[in-house]
């Protein structure tokens, strides 16, 4: 299988055995639409997943870069494979929905922010979350 076979190569790279348990998280996050909590992880993985294995993997594959970690408000940790396409996410505060976001605009924001700056020259990283209300909720409320 193409992806798996991607996931091995991506684990080698950064250092890491292409262990069953690894492969699964991956694959599981490799599909899925939207980012995910450890637990929607957990759900997903065959039954008799150790819970301490998934986390402690989450963890080392956050610190490695192969997956991001993303705050959406929701009182824990969701990730997502860190090789997507460059997008943020737009969060229904009522249901949690989420939607990707693409072509926001970021690139002109990052350089009026260091424009702006006086101690900065570069942006390495950022975190670019939009919180509303999705169409589905708009109407419950209106009715």
């Amino acid at each position: 299988m193409r992806k798996k076979e991607d996931h091995r190569s991506i684990l080698r790279k950064s250092g890491y055995k292409a262990t069953p348990s690894r492969l699964a998280i991956l694959g599981v996050m490799q599909k899925s639409k939207s980012p995910m909590s450890a637990q929607e992880v957990i759900d997903a993985l065959p039954r008799g997943a150790d819970l301490a294995t998934v986390y402690r993997t989450l963890k080392s594959l956050k610190e490695k870069g192969i997956i991001k970690q993303i705050d959406l408000r929701h009182n824990h940790a969701h990730y997502e494979l860190a090789n997507l396409a460059e997008h943020h996410h737009l969060v229904c505060m009522q249901c949690g929905k989420i939607e990707d976001v693409h072509h926001c605009g970021i690139e002109d924001v990052q350089g009026i922010v260091l424009k702006g700056s006086k101690h900065f020259s570069e942006i390495k990283q950022y975190a670019l979350e939009f919180y509303g209300i999705c169409k589905s909720c708009a109407r419950k409320n209106q009715s």
